[in-house]
């Protein structure tokens, strides 16, 4: 069932220059948006009386990054998995990538941590994350560099640590108080 997921996705690949390039860039670059969004929830304004959370929120899903890639790292040292373009002939590889070992994907942990972070407090932009995140675990099938299961794999450790996470977003009130006693109001809001 891994192969046949993967010929399903990859073999789209090579089919249209537009969609190569997009799925590429989806595969490489989309997990680069998580800084401007990251500094727009710290940063926002609007509604009066919501940064202080979203300062939270952004903390949360920073720690939610960190333990996704943590319990990915683990995972791989549990099971080595070779890359689809390493041991399968028919996969049409689209971007360069190194021969290691593809489980799970860390590109599939980091973003399904940040929509599993976020979406807990803040739905429609969570919503997204997710969204966004399937659609790089896609990519990375679609360029051949991860087989559905490492994807698969990677959303589940995502998922995991973003919603442990947005569990702790309270408990983040108390060190808020700290640092926003240090720093001025637009750099750390009081909660």
């Amino acid at each position: 069932m891994n192969a046949e997921g993967l010929h399903l996705i990859n073999g789209l690949a090579g089919h249209s220059w537009l969609v190569d390039h997009f799925r590429e860039f989806a595969a490489r670059d989309l997990v680069f948006f998580a800084a401007p969004l990251f500094l727009a929830l710290w940063f926002w304004p609007l509604p009066a009386g919501t940064r202080a959370a979203n300062q939270r929120i952004v903390l949360a899903t920073l720690l939610a990054i960190g333990l996704a890639l943590l319990l990915a790292h683990f995972l791989a040292r549990l099971d080595h998995d070779a890359r689809p373009f390493v041991t399968d002939p028919a996969t049409r590889l689209l971007i360069h990538h190194t021969a290691d070992n593809s489980f799970p994907s860390d590109h599939a942990s980091f973003a399904f941590a940040i929509g599993a972070a976020i979406v807990w407090r803040r739905r429609l932009i969570g919503g997204s994350g997710l969204v966004l995140a399937l659609l790089i675990g896609l990519a990375r099938i679609f360029v051949g560099v991860h087989w559905p299961e490492d994807i698969a794999a990677g959303a589940i450790t995502g998922l995991l640590a973003g919603t442990l996470m947005a569990w702790a977003v309270p408990l983040l009130s108390w060190p808020q108080r700290l640092v926003s006693r240090a720093f001025p109001p637009w750099l750390a809001a009081p909660p």
